[in-house]
């Protein structure tokens, strides 16, 4: 949207026997830690958003009409912290704005590379009831899979936001 959410929450309510861990990526330490070639690649240019829940790669440019899309910057700064985040994602992110299709695949490519390094994640293990509560303009999140025949249910809240910026 073009007013993303603040904050989202997620109540357990079934989880299933293994899997279904909610990784949780710190884009302050992501972006604090780019490289400067691509800190500058991506100074100034926006993402565009694509709000495909139904994949588990980057949303394809081809059904663009059919899903909720918006375009915001690549790096935001938190309005509360005043820190600076990269703003994209593997699910979410499907192009960068001013670059033809190759050259945006690539970079967003390196970008989600370093996103999920391993110093940048915290990964939970769901107990039941547990509720976590995160701000989603500074991290990034997704689950790992769980086995097709048992259910996972979380409850999901999310707090209005507003317009976020460079």
């Amino acid at each position: 949207t073009e007013d993303p959410d603040k904050a989202t929450y997620l109540w357990a309510v079934e989880l299933p026997t293994t899997g279904g861990v909610t990784l949780f990526r710190n884009c302050y330490l992501a972006y604090d830690a780019l490289p400067q070639d691509l800190r500058q690649a991506i100074h100034g240019r926006r993402v565009l958003q694509v709000y495909d829940y139904n994949v588990n790669e980057r949303p394809s440019k081809d059904r663009l009409a059919e899903m909720p899309q918006a375009w915001h910057p690549s790096v935001v700064t938190h309005p509360v912290t005043g820190r600076r985040a990269l703003y994209c994602n593997r699910l979410m992110t499907a192009a960068i704005e001013g670059m033809d299709a190759d050259e945006s695949k690539d970079l967003l490519s390196q970008l989600f590379d370093h996103i999920e390094r391993a110093e940048f994640i915290y990964a939970h293990q769901w107990a039941l009831h547990d509720l976590v509560m995160w701000d989603n303009r500074c991290l990034v999140h997704g689950r790992t899979y769980f086995p097709e025949d048992e259910d996972r249910l979380l409850r999901r809240c999310t707090i209005e936001g507003e317009p976020v910026h460079e």
